[in-house]
């Protein structure tokens, strides 16, 4: 049984859906070439691609296999790549998370990043050389996640070996993630901080103060101020470049949307 299926979107063809459902290569792919020309093959026929993620991990080289896939297939402008976590992303399976243009994750899944292990036998000579080996797959992970988060790798390095789970919130305060499946939390990304209250809970207060540091320098979206639309859903935009707020409408709307996120994360926190 595969831990990977991929198919066509039943209501756009060209279109298609890729679910990974638990370990990661534990009964196919590794060393398995037939399966992974096939997921290549498979994918080299559709345009954009939806990823669900709920995994618990497991071998690195069959995930780094799929994350190559993926990036290879949005860089080279084939389609877009949408990564769902829908309840857990960890180890291996938090790296093909990586692959996404755009990660959401449900409010009620998680993430977890460590540092990769084996088994190793041998004399001393074996065990330095294996774990040298390890070191290099890990500089190799936090490679990844720094393309990702923007975050040094050194505290990359210490959270992998802290074996860091965490929340869907704390997913997208750390940049892991770029928003909850639905909405609640990128909506909150539109207001600024001078828009927020005492009342705004910690988490998110701490998220809209770093992406403005992060984005601030960033280009502005072209989004009307009346079209409603959160910059994930205008077509070819970047969702972490929303447009500034320009005048007192504008910033009546997106406080409206910042109150809704705070609703909503106080809800997620219970």
């Amino acid at each position: 049984m595969k831990f990977w299926n991929l198919t066509k979107d039943p209501e756009i063809p060209e279109d298609g859906v890729l679910d990974i459902e638990g370990p990661i290569a534990e009964e196919q792919w590794w060393g398995d070439e037939t399966s992974s020309k096939e997921f290549q093959k498979s994918l080299a026929k559709l345009k954009n691609v939806t990823v669900h993620i709920n995994s618990p991990g497991g071998d690195v080289t069959a995930g780094a296999e799929i994350y190559s896939a993926l990036r290879e297939h949005s860089l080279n402008g084939k389609g877009k790549v949408t990564v769902i976590v829908t309840a857990l992303a960890a180890s291996a399976a938090s790296v093909v998370a990586m692959a996404g243009d755009e990660i959401l994750i449900s409010p009620v899944a998680y993430m977890m990043i460590h540092n990769p292990w084996t088994f190793a036998c041998g004399d001393a000579k074996d065990l330095r050389h294996a774990a040298k080996v390890l070191d290099e797959i890990r500089d190799g992970l936090v490679t990844a996640y720094e393309q990702r988060t923007g975050k040094d790798r050194e505290e990359l390095k210490k959270m992998l070996e802290n074996e860091t789970w965490m929340s869907a919130t704390r997913c997208v305060e750390e940049g892991f993630a770029d928003g909850i499946y639905g909405g609640e939390i990128r909506a909150s990304a539109m207001a600024s901080a001078s828009t927020l209250t005492k009342a705004t809970p910690e988490d998110v207060r701490k998220m809209v103060e770093r992406w403005e540091k992060t984005h601030q320098k960033a280009g502005k979206a072209a989004e009307g101020p009346d079209s409603g639309l959160l910059a994930a859903d205008v077509p070819n935009r970047n969702p972490r470049q929303p447009e500034a707020p320009s005048d007192t409408e504008k910033r009546a709307e997106i406080a409206k949307r910042a109150e809704i996120a705070q609703r909503a994360a106080i809800a997620a926190s219970c």
